[in-house]
């Protein structure tokens, strides 16, 4: 991997505090965030860095794009397909992730209110719920890119095919024994 690619990979790693701290405000009664995966629309550009968080109960979408942010919780039920596509061709950002978003039907989508509450600037607006409009538009990638480069650690697809499994949605996986046997350590002879 080169330094520069090196130097991309920390930086989304530092991104991904941040962006848990943009998805918080989002996060219904008890639900936690417990697993992340970190990536960039494009390999070889930053025109939006992209992360998507799990819970046990929706993905949420932080995506950095000058000059907007923009934070979404998408339940399970909401998402009608996803599939990851790793590339044993690349070290940096190996795996490929679509995500598509039914444009009407089960799931509330919500998002971060735009603005602070007055008198109280450091508060997090509470969330909204996305109109049909704004929900046909998600659902185009017309607000956020819904594919991008990621690193997607193996802890990351397990809980993300367990609780689309569950959510009944269909998730697509190809390359997973490629990428498992590139992550061994290789044994040397002695």
């Amino acid at each position: 991997m080169s330094l520069l690619y090196a130097f991309k990979q920390s930086v989304l790693d530092l991104g991904r505090g941040e962006a848990k701290a943009k998805a918080k405000p989002l996060l219904v009664a008890d639900e936690n965030l417990d697993r992340s995966a970190s990536g960039l629309d494009r390999r070889a550009s930053e025109r939006s860095v992209m992360f998507w968080l799990l819970s046990d109960r929706a993905m949420f979408l932080v995506v950095g794009s000058d000059p907007d942010d923009h934070a979404f919780r998408v339940p399970y039920e909401a998402i009608s397909e996803m599939s990851l596509d790793y590339d044993d061709t690349s070290s940096f950002l190996p795996w490929y992730i679509r995500i598509s978003i039914s444009p009407e039907g089960p799931g509330v989508i919500t998002t971060v209110a735009e603005g602070t509450i007055p008198g109280q600037p450091l508060t997090a607006p509470p969330p909204v719920q996305l109109d049909a409009e704004k929900r046909l538009m998600l659902s185009r990638g017309e607000i956020i890119p819904l594919a991008g480069f990621v690193a997607c650690p193996k802890r990351f697809r397990t809980a993300l095919k367990r609780r689309m499994e569950l959510a009944a949605r269909p998730l697509s996986v190809t390359g997973e024994e490629v990428a498992e046997r590139r992550s061994r350590p290789t044994k040397q002879k002695r």
